[in-house]
């Protein structure tokens, strides 16, 4: 089989406890679809009766290990297969480790899950943290074979009773049960066709179940994705080539290349012998654009409409497979996509063993063959999406001097997209000039003007500090304003919720009023949470020769502990979605202009802290 068309086949892994059955189910399998080698089948069989012991399909596989057969190909983790409609392969893994490192890691992307279950010995620890790990990995949809009906005499009250259980388990995962199939792999019972001993069951036999499921359709059906592999010259043509991911794309679409942000139409598709009008998820394909602009390999191509997100800062679940330990603020290679980016580990949100499936939630360090949470940073912009909405383009892995040493999962939903929104009226707008500068202003002032952004976690005693030091610089005659989150929420930045968009388009827009109060000469002291770095920091652009960013320090349990405005009990409650410190993430600062700590400071020598700072860096001399 060529390693183009094994790339496009739909990808199947099955999952359970070790003994229900995976093996005796692929083996009956492919032996019922006619794709065991002549003659196999019979010496195994004659095998087993020499040696006094019962032949098992399952034995087909250590058989076929060896084969390269057109129909079939077997190595330790891919059995490939064919139907009368489709190819597919089986990632078959014997443990969690195993399954973890397949599935996670991008070789071996999963369209979908089966989960086989022994009904003879009902749902089993391994049954529930392979279950676990669906969830863990993101995957939210399992078709589950309820293994060995024969042992059970094909009772229908038993297969409900246990496949009611399963259902009760994976919903409180969030996991759903897309299909329910009874089945007997050691006699074939509803795999290829429909058994006869379970008249019960009204439904389809697995197979026919699979040819209709429609795993592309899903693909088809979401955002249009291709990430660009390469860019080939022919005469005086520039070919981009890729493969699509996702969604579908059709000559002179308006496609947008990320992280560029350039916008172009599809001028041509160039394939031998004809190319098509439009090419869909799975498809290879080369095209022109109709403009000449700057593209390279690992640039993500979408509609303009519904683009990948551009993240500097997004969280992952990561399965570490490096002999080192993982490292906080290492740098490592992510390889994700087609494009291969500089990381650095921010933070390690918890580590999940993979025996046992309890989590420690202060870890200090990753061991090999764990699963984590990671908070990861790049320099550069990354175009992704979160691999919930698209499994194809969530994944990555990590490279540590050229060896891959990890696979992970992409979330970026506590994280804001740093996509520019581009206006396309703003070449229509021309500044206004002011006829009183703002040296003119300086001039009659006892002072410069300044940006004070007060940034740290609810609680830490920002508004307290900020209302203080408002009133000291008052009376010492200084234009003074204080522009606090609350009252900014209840008005300018009314109707915004907390996620990170909205976190983020508050932070810009109190950041441009800070400006405007600037501007007119006043010291600008912000009271704002402000969670994320890269948000301060297109704040402090805004105006960096008079922004200064102080870090309110105070611990999470310290801030639980104050809890001034009840927030904190509201959000353990479930009442607050997006709670920074709880269900949200807070950036500490890197490199603040100062630090104030008030757990380990009074109010006072905290605001004298802050006065005596502000006076050195804005009072004229």
């Amino acid at each position: 089989m060529k390693e183009e068309d094994v790339n496009s086949i739909p990808k199947i892994v099955i999952v359970g406890h070790v003994d229900h059955g995976k093996s005796s189910f692929i083996g009956r399998l492919i032996h019922d679809l006619g794709q065991v080698p002549d003659g196999k089948y019979d010496e195994l069989k004659r095998v087993c009766e020499r040696r006094g012991g019962e032949f098992e399909y399952a034995y087909l596989l250590d058989a076929l290990q060896t084969e390269r057969d057109q129909g079939v190909t077997i190595d330790t983790t891919q059995i490939f297969f064919k139907t009368k409609k489709s190819n597919y392969v089986f990632i078959d893994a014997p443990g969690h480790k195993e399954f973890i490192r397949n599935m996670i890691t991008g070789a071996s992307s999963a369209d979908l899950a089966l989960l086989i279950v022994d009904v003879a010995e009902g749902i089993k620890e391994q049954t529930k943290k392979h279950a676990y790990i669906l969830k863990i990995l993101g995957i939210k949809g399992v078709i589950c074979l309820f293994n060995k009906m024969d042992k059970i005499n094909y009772d229908k009250k038993i297969f409900l009773r246990i496949k009611k259980e399963l259902t009760i388990f994976l919903k409180k995962l969030d996991v759903s049960l897309i299909n329910s199939i009874p089945i007997s792999a050691k006699f074939g019972e509803n795999l290829v066709t429909k058994s006869k001993k379970m008249n019960w069951y009204k439904k389809q036999p697995f197979i026919e179940i699979l040819d209709n499921f429609k795993i592309n359709d899903h693909l088809e059906s979401k955002n249009f994705r291709l990430p660009v592999q390469d860019i080939y010259k022919s005469n005086d043509k520039r070919i981009i080539v890729g493969r699509v991911e996702s969604g579908k794309v059709s000559i002179n679409d308006k496609i947008l290349f990320s992280p560029s942000n350039e916008e172009v139409s599809i001028k041509s598709f160039e394939a031998w012998p004809k190319a098509k009008n439009f090419y869909s998820a799975g498809e290879c394909v080369g095209f022109t654009i109709d403009e000449q602009i700057f593209v390279d390999t690992g640039n993500m191509v979408s509609h303009k409409k519904n683009p990948p997100k551009l993240m500097h800062t997004f969280e992952s679940n990561v399965f570490w497979i490096g002999g080192k330990k993982l490292l906080k603020k290492k740098k490592y290679y992510m390889k994700i996509n087609t494009g291969e980016y500089l990381v650095s580990v921010e933070k390690i949100l918890n580590v999940i063993d993979t025996n046992t499936l309890n989590a420690n939630k202060n870890p200090t360090v990753v061991n090999k063959n764990e699963i984590c949470e990671l908070v990861l940073y790049s320099p550069q912009l990354i175009p992704m999406d979160d691999f919930s909405t698209n499994p194809r383009t969530g994944r990555f892995c990590l490279l540590d001097e050229e060896e891959i040493v990890a696979g992970g999962i992409v979330n970026i939903k506590n994280f804001p997209d740093q996509r520019e929104n581009q206006n396309e009226t703003i070449s229509n707008i021309v500044p206004f000039d002011y006829s009183v500068k703002e040296i003119d202003r300086i001039s009659k002032l006892s002072h410069r003007p300044g940006i004070v952004w007060l940034t740290g976690l609810s609680g830490s005693g920002k508004s307290t500090i900020a209302k203080e030091i408002e009133k000291r610089l008052f009376m010492r005659d200084y234009n003074v304003f204080i522009l606090d989150g609350d009252n900014l929420r209840l008005g300018l930045n009314k109707g915004l919720s907390f996620s990170p968009d909205d976190r983020t388009e508050n932070i810009r827009r109190t950041g441009e009023v800070a400006k405007l109060f600037s501007q007119a000469g006043f010291i600008v002291i912000v009271s704002l949470i402000s969670p994320y770095k890269s948000e301060r920091k297109k704040a402090r652009d805004i105006r960096p020769e008079i922004f200064k960013e102080v870090y309110i320090k105070a611990s999470l349990e310290e801030c639980i502990k104050r809890d001034t405005k009840g927030l904190y009990l509201k959000a353990r409650k479930g009442e607050i979605e997006n709670f920074t410190g709880i269900s949200s993430p807070y950036e500490e600062p890197e490199k603040p202009d100062l630090v104030i700590d008030t757990e380990k400071d009074q109010i006072n020598r905290s605001v004298d802290k802050l006065e005596n700072f502000v006076i050195n860096e804005f009072g004229m001399h």
